[in-house]
């Protein structure tokens, strides 16, 4: 029987619907139109304003850094959020897989692996909102309580608009920072969900290679079974071996459709993570405000986690899927028949070349391609400090 495995989405889901971009499993009519209006005012007015900005930004290092940050990170952003707008139908055919007979596995019991990766995917979209919303104060609302504090002049957050005169911007001012602020927010929303989302099917997909490694460690007979005949017991283990690959088979389709959808987006934010994170620490080496300071350190963190996680599941997905051949050798195959010794060869076979979830086909998701990513951001830092100096 079916389950509701994919139900451990409703919330992200729900988050997404709000901010204009999931239609929902059964879309209403008028939700395209609160989309299109939603959309051009929180993404395509806003970007506009910002590209708008960048060309008009004083060609200083200083400000054209702070600038280019913002800049930088919504390319990504735009990335998830199509992803999720434009391929609404891919995405219920992954919840199809997620809520199949075979993977229903241990999902009623408590104790359970299922169960556990269900629990722990709301715990954990529950702390990154947290940490979110923490990032999102340290950058629209300390700055302001603290120039109340000591009299300055506060400043929009996310850029100048050096497009506007001085008069225009301050006459304005108001207005301009409610709408950085909410479109910063909105923006902060589509990170959150999507990073989140994608992280728990990619979590769900490591757990089904979990459960499968466990099912052929621990596919032999039974003693009460030792006593039939061996025809009957080889059947009863072609039967059971059909049903694991079986699991398999939904597994990789689990895992194609994975990467048919989150493959650009997983490119951009591997590419513009690395770029913004390059940008921010040569930030750093410029003066700032203290609760500055503390934003760009908190902004790089993230940067660099919204990086660290995919490719730390891509790395477990890519181990667990390489132990099947190891669990398949585990398997009582020595007194089986050819036919049954014949589908394990086939199967060791396949499972000799691992799954691997990658960006736009370019470079695998793994803690590797995490290192090397890093390693060539601060080469690129390294590169402009020094033309700094010089």
């Amino acid at each position: 029987m079916p389950s509701d495995q994919s139900k451990m989405f409703d919330q992200t889901l729900t988050a997404l619907k709000i901010f204009g971009v999931w239609k929902g499993r059964t879309p209403s009519k008028y939700y395209k139109y609160y989309s299109l209006v939603f959309l051009f005012f929180s993404w395509g007015f806003y970007n506009f304003l910002l590209t708008l900005n960048l060309v008009y930004t004083p060609r200083s290092l200083e400000l054209f850094l702070r600038e280019l940050m913002f800049y930088f990170t919504e390319m990504p952003v735009t990335s998830k959020f199509l992803t999720v707008l434009l391929l609404r139908d891919e995405i219920l055919e992954i919840f199809n897989f997620i809520d199949c007979d075979e993977f229903v596995g241990d999902y009623e019991n408590k104790d359970g692996m299922l169960y556990k990766t269900n629990m722990g995917y709301r715990l954990v979209w529950k702390l990154y909102f947290v940490l979110s919303h923490v990032a999102f104060t340290c950058d629209i609302i300390l700055p302001i309580v603290f120039d109340v504090i000591r009299g300055d002049k506060s400043e929009l957050p996310i850029c100048k608009y050096y497009f506007l005169s001085d008069g225009d911007r301050d006459s304005h001012f108001m207005y301009l920072f409610l709408y950085q602020s909410i479109g910063m927010y909105g923006h902060m929303f589509y990170n959150l969900n999507v990073d989140s989302f994608a992280a728990g099917l990619l979590a769900v997909a490591i757990v089904q290679m979990k459960i499968l490694n466990k099912k052929f460690r621990n596919l032999k007979l039974s003693a009460e079974e030792r006593n039939l005949p061996f025809e009957i017991q080889d059947n009863i283990q072609i039967i059971r071996m059909n049903k694991l690959l079986r699991h398999y088979e939904i597994i990789l389709n689990y895992c194609d459709a994975i990467q048919n959808v989150f493959s650009a987006t997983f490119f951009f934010q591997f590419s513009f993570g690395a770029m913004t994170t390059c940008v921010i620490m040569c930030s750093l080496l410029m003066p700032a405000t203290v609760e500055y300071r503390v934003f760009q350190v908190i902004y790089l963190l993230f940067m660099a986690g919204q990086i660290l996680v995919p490719s730390l599941l891509g790395t477990l997905l890519t181990h667990e899927s390489a132990e099947l051949v190891t669990a398949a050798y585990n398997t009582e195959w020595i007194g089986r028949s050819e036919s049954f010794k014949k589908s394990l060869m086939l199967f060791r076979q396949r499972a000799a070349t691992p799954i691997k979830i990658t960006g736009l086909k370019m470079f695998p998701l793994s803690l590797v391609s995490f290192i090397a990513i890093m390693k060539t951001t601060y080469s690129f830092f390294t590169l402009i400090r020094n033309a700094q100096e010089t």
